[in-house]
């Protein structure tokens, strides 16, 4: 009798385990459902969590679409999702009703600490929205971020926990979704810091002290150099601007705060005469496409320094955005302290007539100009038509 049950036995044993297998297949083990996609890869998840970040302002709840990426009810993930909930208000308070959302990655570089739990990733994200207004225009803005990502690894597999990048719109979009006053001035703080740090990042490059060149020895040279009149060259400002607002020219030096860099070289682009005369503004490029022996003034990356040069010279404040176009200049005081941190270049005006502006440190490319928030003071400078 035993001999002939075993058979039985074995046969109902395997129908039960068949049919568990079938049942946990169908819901999933709760451990396959906390997984990250990719999750054995840090890269992988890297590049799954910034193009969600990228996408998560068309989500109907951001924080579920980023919490594949991150650990569930994270700082990070708190943050990430405010910023899209802040992004998305602000489309619609400008009349952009987002068509779609295109992210570009480059991830630079991928390491594994020795006891493999701790990941960093560095990477450059290139977000393109393309959107319409009710009266059916269409246009195209884009930003380029650098991302230092921090992910660690869990029984669930990698997952982001920190994102460090240096993001202009944060404090915008933040104060938009309505984030704490104390948040959004820790933001706009955290770009006034971010602004100071001005080194090159070429470090054999050193700005040399021509303090003493004076008229006499200046003005027959240039007059050698520049004809009597010199027109400042809107469309070629803003053609620069526009080809290099995403990029990087490689023949000039690249600083880690790259805003006013960005903005002289437009401006030069644009023909506005380099300033030899106290306070002066000039690069040098010794006769070289290689940026590793140029030289430059202070005022040439120094958005403080660039307005005491410019203005009256080359510059006039006015009033009103209104009242600026093509190449000319848009000065940023983050948190209102009187310090002037940002500078972006003015393009002109999108298809509902609002001002766009194209910058560098973070890229934007014909992003609309109010950056920072209620705290922000800003300035309008118009580039002098002739000189």
């Amino acid at each position: 009798m035993p001999t002939r049950s075993l058979p039985r036995r074995r046969l109902l044993a395997g129908l039960i385990l068949g049919a568990t297998l079938v049942l946990l297949s169908a819901l999933g083990t709760p451990e396959a459902t906390a997984s990250t996609p990719g999750g054995d890869d840090p890269g992988a998840v890297a590049r799954g969590y910034l193009e969600a970040r990228a996408v998560a302002i068309t989500a109907a709840d951001p924080a579920t679409a980023l919490g594949r990426w991150v650990a569930p009810g994270s700082t990070l993930g708190r943050r990430q999702a405010l910023l899209a909930h802040g992004a998305a208000k602000r489309h619609l308070d400008l009349g952009h009703l987002v068509d779609s959302i295109r992210c570009e990655l480059d991830l630079r570089c991928v390491s594994v600490d020795a006891d493999g739990t701790t990941a960093r990733v560095t990477a450059h994200a290139i977000v393109t929205t393309t959107w319409h207004s009710v009266a059916g225009a269409t246009d195209t803005e884009a930003s380029g971020l650098e991302h230092i990502l921090t992910l660690r690894r869990g029984p669930a597999g990698w997952r982001v926990v920190a994102d460090r990048c240096n993001d202009t719109q944060a404090p915008a979009l933040l104060e938009s979704a309505g984030a704490d006053p104390i948040r959004v001035a820790a933001a706009a703080a955290a770009l006034e810091r971010a602004a100071s740090g001005r080194r090159p990042t070429t470090p054999s490059v050193v700005e040399p002290d021509l303090e003493t060149a004076d008229a006499a020895t200046v003005l027959p040279a240039l007059r050698a150099i520049y004809p009597e009149v010199i027109y400042y060259d809107r469309a070629a400002a803003k053609a620069y601007a526009d080809r290099f607002a995403l990029s990087y020219n490689s023949t000039y030096v690249r600083f880690s705060a790259d805003c006013c860099n960005y903005a002289s070289q437009c401006a030069k682009a644009g023909k506005m005469p380099q300033i030899y005369v106290d306070p002066q503004w000039w690069y040098d490029k010794n006769g070289t496409s290689s940026p590793s022996d140029d030289r430059w003034t202070a005022s040439w990356p120094s958005c403080s320094r660039q307005m005491t040069a410019w203005k009256g010279r080359r510059i006039s404040y006015v009033s009103s955005v209104s009242s600026i176009g093509r190449g000319d200049f848009i000065y940023y005081d983050w948190t209102g302290n009187g310090s002037w941190d940002h500078v972006a270049v003015c393009v002109g005006t999108n298809s509902l007539g609002q001002k766009i502006i194209d910058a560098h440190t973070t890229d934007h490319y014909h992003v609309y100009w109010k950056l920072g928030t209620s705290s922000t003071k800003y300035k309008f400078a118009r580039v002098y038509t002739k000189w």
